[in-house]
């Protein structure tokens, strides 16, 4: 044997076999060696690592080794799939799909006030991240940058619809006119719920009707606010002027005492100055404060359930300009705050007519 053998053997070694009779590059092992690997002898083992022909091995393990593998982590998934599966099957066993665990003071809605505080909501809302309603009344399609009023009319339209004939036939409506609380709320639990007349807004003349584009091609829109809904909430109206805020205790009359009233303004002093004039349509026989009628409410989740609406008509606002709004929600359980992070009992939006 010669000294270059000798040399080679040494210092050459080959994993899990011997390579004293083949050169180490032409046989299938890796290669470790006490000095450093060259290129060529790196990329020899690199090759070998993805794929040995010799053994029949991918990144180190044959077909077996692969298969043990991926059994055991399928049993694992499996394993853990089925627990959830099962947990998921009692929760969903144990829990009341049609009542809340926690409502009343005890809900999520009570924890920043002690007790339920329900808040408004608008339409129409292109996107639900954004308030601000913006479109130019000469236009009723978009372009560019600029938004036409169609957009908003048929957001309104739609959700409008939910309060014709055809699509309230799931709801076991009754006429609420005349009939106690009392009364009442003994049927809400059994599944109805008070039939909502959207043909209010026809029968006062209000310009808030979709033939007349809610107003929005004359630069006086339309805005519909609803209350939002809170399971099991029952509003306590005010039933003399002793209890009604500052606020509105200059409009109020004793036919207001079961209605939550509504009303809208700008948000800051220049805010108010831009707006002149606004009136309200709902079930009130009044224009000059809006109202939710009591009757509609608790709300258990009844099927079909719709919730009072009231349109507030900006009838004379100073257009190219932004407005910020604010609308109050008033009774004697709605509490208020200003923050605008913690925002309660009312609504902001913000209104530019081009």
């Amino acid at each position: 044997m010669t000294t270059d053998s000798i040399c080679m053997s040494t210092s050459v070694k080959s994993y899990p076999f011997s390579m004293a009779d083949k050169s180490a590059l032409n046989k299938e092992e890796i290669l470790i060696k006490n000095d450093n690997l060259t290129g060529q002898e790196k990329w020899h083992n690199v090759r070998l690592w993805f794929y040995n022909p010799r053994y029949r091995q991918v990144c180190g393990r044959d077909g077996l080794e692969w298969t043990t593998i991926a059994f055991s982590y399928f049993l694992l998934f499996m394993s853990m799939a089925s627990i959830f599966a099962l947990f998921s099957g009692i929760f969903m066993a144990i829990v009341d799909k049609s009542i809340p665990s926690y409502r009343g003071n005890s809900s999520v809605f009570a924890w920043d006030t002690s007790r339920p505080n329900p808040g408004l909501g608008f339409r129409p809302q292109i996107s639900i991240e954004k308030t601000l309603i913006k479109y130019r009344s000469s236009h009723r399609n978009s372009w560019g940058d600029h938004k036409g009023w169609g957009v908003y009319k048929e957001q309104l339209d739609q959700y409008l619809a939910y309060y014709t004939e055809v699509d309230i036939r799931y709801q076991q409506a009754i006429d609420c006119n005349g009939l106690s609380i009392e009364k009442l709320r003994q049927q809400f639990y059994q599944g109805k719920s008070c039939l909502f007349d959207i043909n209010v807004f026809n029968k006062n003349q209000s310009p808030c009707t979709t033939q007349r584009n809610f107003e929005y091609d004359r630069g006086r829109p339309c805005i519909l606010l609803k209350l939002n809904k809170i399971y099991d909430w029952e509003p306590i109206t005010y039933q003399n002027a002793a209890q009604v805020p500052e606020q509105i205790k200059a409009l109020w009359t004793n036919e207001f005492s079961n209605y939550i009233l509504v009303q809208c303004n700008g948000e800051n002093d220049v805010d108010r100055d831009f707006i002149y004039e606004i009136e309200y349509f709902s079930q009130m026989k009044t224009t000059t404060i809006g109202g939710f009628h009591r009757n509609f409410f608790s709300y258990v989740n009844q099927d079909g359930y719709r919730s009072p609406l009231v349109f507030v008509y900006f009838k004379r606002i100073e257009t190219n300009v932004l407005i910020n709004i604010e609308c109050r929600a008033y009774a004697q359980n709605i509490d208020h705050n200003d923050s605008l992070e913690y925002k309660t009992g009312s609504v902001h939006f913000e209104l530019i007519v081009e």
